[in-house]
């Protein structure tokens, strides 16, 4: 722990998940595969269930999903279908059923198709968030959640366990922003590829306790690192927002191109970013209610109008000491990619920083290409910086 290193792929920590998985399949205990951040997790906790992400994140299952699916779709959407009817991932056929969320039109038509392949529950996700009727609607939607969940596990969903089950994940978020707030210390105390390596093989886990644990020392010793003055790479690093769609250990690669060639993301905002953790359930209110309101609160792209992301991402530049912002779109995304004008007025606009945009996929066959723009853009910064210092 002490490096902050994973060296694990993405393929070696699924298996070791899937072996736990089939350890308490064994014990009786049942597993709910979910797609989202819209994803209210809370509800299979309280079920005394297992939470699993079935996300697509590497090229390899691609080829078989583009027997069906269209070649000009979404990667993640192709590979996590690829996934699901190639037979490489050794969590799917461990799930029970599968909830999914009316994001992006990809993903919509895509769960139709797989749906034949395991019981599936699809929540209607209301577009216009900021809209009254959105919260009253997407209530009704988690109320039909828990009896879908009720209804296949056979289990009662109590208010109690609720309850509690939201403590839970509150605690979990709390450490998790504590963990990246430690990326406000310059230098940083680690790098952002390893942070992503870390936060996505501990997330792999059945038991949630130990996974509470072990962001607990993550952060102290992160904390141990900032107060010791030993940090993770030197201070004239450019210091990088991430935004748009984020990155987990399997498809990294723009991020590691980024901190190869002399920078370092210190924060991100947006899918597995900082944004997804800081908002905590009311632990006050109703708790289906105060779930709803949560979730709601995510500020995908599929959201018309999006402004709280945009907010966040003024808020984080400065909260950061952010030098230069880079926006990720998956190919055919086009709720992200037209949304990237606005992210680089705010950026560009307001902040006056460089502001890259990339565009692209699974594969590795654009790594040269991408080397090539994200060194013009650092380049951009550090000449930036050396004539401020003049």
């Amino acid at each position: 722990m002490k490096e902050f290193k994973v060296n694990d792929t993405i393929q070696e920590v699924r298996t070791n998940l899937a072996l736990e998985l089939e350890m308490a399949k064994d014990e009786g205990r049942k597993v709910i595969g979910s797609m989202c951040s819209y994803f209210p997790k809370e509800l299979v906790w309280a079920a005394d269930a297992i939470s699993v992400g079935l996300c697509g994140t590497t090229e390899e299952p691609i080829a078989a999903a583009e027997e069906v699916l269209p070649a000009d779709l979404c990667p993640m959407v192709k590979a996590t279908y690829g996934r699901a009817v190639s037979n490489t991932c050794p969590i799917f056929p461990l799930t029970d059923c599968i909830v999914g969320e009316t994001t992006c039109d990809g993903r919509k038509k895509m769960y139709e198709l797989l749906a034949w392949e395991k019981p599936m529950h699809i929540m209607e996700l209301p577009q216009m968030s900021e809209e009254n009727e959105a919260l009253v609607h997407w209530i009704a939607e988690v109320k039909k959640l828990k009896v879908f969940i009720e209804k296949q596990l056979g289990v009662k969903i109590t208010d109690e366990k609720l309850k509690q089950a939201i403590k839970d994940v509150n605690e979990e978020r709390r450490l998790l922003v504590e963990i990246h707030k430690c990326r406000k210390s310059h230098p940083v105390p680690v790098m952002g590829v390893d942070l992503v390596g870390l936060t996505t093989k501990f997330a792999y886990t059945v038991d949630r306790k130990p996974y509470r644990e072990k962001l607990g020392n993550l952060l102290e010793g992160l904390k141990t690192k900032i107060h010791n003055n030993e940090y993770a790479c030197s201070a004239d690093r450019p210091r990088i927002l991430w935004t748009g769609l984020g990155n987990s250990l399997g498809c990294d690669k723009v991020l590691k191109l980024v901190e190869e060639c002399g920078g370092v993301v210190v924060c991100q905002e947006g899918c597995g970013g900082i944004t997804r953790m800081e908002d905590m359930v009311d632990e006050n209110k109703d708790p289906i209610e105060a779930i709803a309101q949560r979730y709601l609160r995510v500020t995908c792209s599929c959201m018309t109008p999006n402004n709280t992301r945009f907010k966040d991402i003024d808020r984080l530049i400065t909260e950061y000491n952010i030098q230069g912002v880079i926006d990720l779109t998956w190919q055919f995304c086009h709720t992200f990619n037209i949304e990237s004008y606005r992210v680089k007025e705010v950026v560009k606009g307001k902040h006056g920083l460089p502001f890259l945009h990339i565009v692209t996929d699974f594969s590795q066959s654009d790594i040269g290409q991408l080397r090539v723009r994200i060194e013009g853009f650092l380049e951009q910064i550090s000449m930036g910086n050396q004539h401020v210092s003049h």
